[in-house]
């Protein structure tokens, strides 16, 4: 199984929640498996282990609608992204979202609020996530959410984790067991 891993979210921003994270979650799932890594331009490489990749644009940009497309010729069977995204058209692989949303920082200018729009409101994100073949929360309260937002025939799953923006592997183990269960599991099915 080719699994790929959205690392485009990973900045070196520290206060960036998804970035920590993303880190968290990814460094844990590389000391269970290798994967190949989906950074994109802005991706702060020398925080992510030291792993095969693919550069992808932006997940801001247009383009990110052919995304699907352009994983599948790399012969993605799983792709895990943190965040609800566009990348389900075109594809010919198995999708794994998490719940998570873009941060904007408190002096971003308009143009930086603006893109990230699509991930504020439920309607949007609700759409987005309807492309997924599982969901993936990281608290009960998002799972709330996340099944609010999920179809009904669509699989939601909340990972466990005593820190959700810890970027330390340590705190990430038993969720790294339980995502890739699941994505093991989605890969027979």
């Amino acid at each position: 199984m080719k699994l790929l891993v959205d690392c485009r979210w990973v900045t070196d921003d520290p206060d960036d929640q998804l970035s920590r994270m993303s880190r968290g979650i990814v460094h844990a799932l590389a000391e269970r498996r290798s994967f190949v890594m989906i950074v994109g331009p802005s991706t702060a490489l020398d925080l992510l282990p030291s792993l095969p990749w693919e550069l992808l644009g932006s997940p801001y940009s247009p383009a990110e609608l052919l995304a699907g497309r352009k994983l599948s010729s790399i012969g993605a069977d799983v792709v895990f992204t943190p965040v609800p995204g566009l990348m389900g058209t075109g594809r010919r692989f198995r999708l794994v979202m998490a719940g998570g949303t873009p941060a904007v920082d408190d002096s971003a200018g308009p143009l930086s609020r603006i893109r990230t729009w699509p991930w504020r409101f439920r309607y949007t994100r609700s759409w987005m996530m309807r492309s997924a073949d599982l969901i993936v929360g990281v608290s009960r309260a998002q799972q709330r959410t996340l099944l609010g937002d999920s179809a009904t025939d669509q699989p939601v799953i909340t990972l466990h984790t005593e820190d959700a923006a810890s970027v330390s592997p340590e705190v990430w183990r038993e969720s790294a067991a339980q995502l890739d269960s699941a994505i093991e599991q989605l890969a027979r099915d």
